[in-house]
């Protein structure tokens, strides 16, 4: 089994490389689509944010208040690393379970050999040891910016800061091999990921 970590900044667009692959039948594991599942689902993470937090944080069906959580988190830096790590761990476990899963990598079918995790912290979020290779999704600060301020009606200074934040998990993947696709809106992105397929083995 190759295990692919899917990256890149944000408006970078590896949401949109995701949406190709699941369409030509590979199998993408989001990352925060995921985790939000993950601590939807578990008793005892909501059981240990209301004994740290407090029980504004999960409402009286039994569902996180996720506004909350987030002002417990952004105003304590304690509290945020100690959600982010026990996430993140929860993901790698679910992500372990996948590719055991997995059909044999024997199969002759590539679609069936490959599996890519989408993330945009491979790194802080612990997936890089668990990959083979990583294919990072670029583009142009000012194509990015453009695409995130019409995307979440943020304003340029507001994109600029989370793509600074971000700037340590671009690029720094240890020895692992790391293959770009642009997506500068010049380059056909259909034809940059088939290219990237191709040399899959």
């Amino acid at each position: 089994m190759k295990v692919i970590g899917l990256t890149g900044g944000i408006g970078a667009g590896k949401s949109v490389v995701s949406r190709i692959l699941r369409c030509k039948g590979y199998s993408v594991y989001d990352c925060d689509l995921e985790a939000k599942r993950l601590m939807d689902r578990s008793g005892e993470l909501k059981r240990d944010i209301v004994l740290r937090f407090g029980e504004e944080c999960v409402d009286g069906g039994g569902c996180l208040v996720r506004s909350a959580i987030a002002r417990h988190v952004f105003s304590d830096p304690a509290k945020r690393h100690w959600l982010n790590s026990v996430v993140h761990e929860m993901v790698r476990q679910d992500i372990c379970r996948k590719l055991d899963r997995q059909v044999a990598p024997g199969d002759a079918d590539i679609r069936k050999r490959s599996f890519f995790i989408e993330s945009a912290i491979l790194n802080t979020g612990g997936i890089t040891p668990m990959c083979d290779e990583v294919w990072l999704v670029e583009a142009s600060e000012e194509t990015r910016i453009k695409r995130v301020c019409s995307r979440d009606a943020a304003t340029p200074e507001q994109v600029r800061a989370r793509i600074e934040v971000q700037k340590s998990e671009v690029g720094i993947f240890g020895d692992l091999p790391c293959r770009v696709i642009c997506n500068d809106d010049e380059s056909p992105i259909l034809e940059e990921v088939e290219r990237m397929l191709s040399a899959l083995k």
